[in-house]
């Protein structure tokens, strides 16, 4: 493939369809449909996101957080050789990703501030390097790639008993079942959220966003009155990722500026000592209201 056909190639992706998840249909059904939709959402938002639209970056990042989560989900049945060689290559698209996303966040925080400048430059250039990525024939490979994988992968064609046995089980059995080992698992790993340490906190909210992503999934999958319970969950979810997504974007937001400048970082670590005390009391502040969330998560 060149990169010259590459653009007719997304002019002529699958079409977007609606998604309608049952209770009885089969896990292998159910996990094509949330692929499919997952990646039609990347095709629709690549014209935009290769312009340098910052919206739909974060469509693409979001999309494909979902992708992560689905497969993560549905990984006894769909883990195979492909999708490890398909995993590292998502893992370079994200890196791009991340990078530009994290210095749009980060311009965002900072606007009129003296650092903007230099946080506009840095994304300049992460967009140029992104750009090039997203008109690589190596991402082409990859989006062609996954959509061969979702549709006719090794692990579509498994045929010992235990692999065609989870490819036919209900949505509405499995489901129940993963979501509230995920669940069980999340509790476990927010105890004690408002000591943690900036790496555990940062698994938590990863685990978070996966369980929000999965109820978001199971909808139509699970009986209205047992989806009802984990709207609730899902309620608190959202928010408990916000907050924590507050405190890892301010620290995002300083590893950037020590990257980019460290001269302005040392100027910036010379602040009034009123301004440190303002952090401190911002971060213990978003750590309490955390950790209220996540009891109610857990209740």
């Amino acid at each position: 493939m060149t990169v010259a056909a590459s653009p007719a190639k997304e002019r002529v992706v699958r079409p977007k369809r609606p998604r309608h998840l049952s209770e009885a249909m089969r896990c292998e059904t159910a996990f094509r449909l949330i692929l499919s939709e997952c990646l039609e959402e990347v095709a629709t938002n690549h014209e935009a996101m290769s312009s340098g639209d910052s919206a739909a970056l974060h469509q693409t990042r979001i999309a494909l957080t979902r992708l992560k989560a689905a497969i993560a989900f549905y990984g006894p049945m769909v883990a195979d050789t492909e999708w490890t060689r398909l995993k590292s290559e998502l893992r370079w698209l994200s890196a791009h990703l991340g990078a530009t996303r994290d210095l749009d966040v980060a311009i965002e925080n900072s606007k009129g501030l003296p650092e903007e400048g230099m946080l506009q430059t840095a994304r300049t250039d992460a967009f140029e390097a992104l750009k090039e990525a997203l008109q690589s024939d190596r991402y082409w490979r990859w989006f062609d790639g996954m959509w061969d994988w979702v549709g006719s992968g090794p692990w579509t064609t498994r045929q010992d008993p235990r692999a065609a046995q989870r490819r036919a089980v209900p949505v509405a059995v499995f489901h129940a079942r993963r979501l509230a080992r995920w669940h069980g698992k999340l509790c476990q790993k927010s105890r004690g959220l408002q000591g943690m340490g900036k790496n555990k906190r940062h698994r938590v909210r990863l685990a978070s966003k996966r369980l929000r992503y999965a109820i978001e999934f199971s909808q139509g999958g699970l009986p209205p009155d047992e989806y009802a319970s984990w709207r609730i969950i899902l309620k608190h979810l959202r928010k408990g990722q916000q907050l924590l997504g507050e405190l890892n974007d301010d620290e995002v937001r300083r590893g950037l500026l020590e990257s980019v400048d460290a001269p302005a970082q040392r100027a910036h670590e010379r602040k009034a000592r009123h301004q440190r005390v303002h952090e401190r009391k911002r971060k213990s502040r978003l750590l309490r209201h955390a950790a209220a969330v996540y009891r109610k998560i857990s209740d």
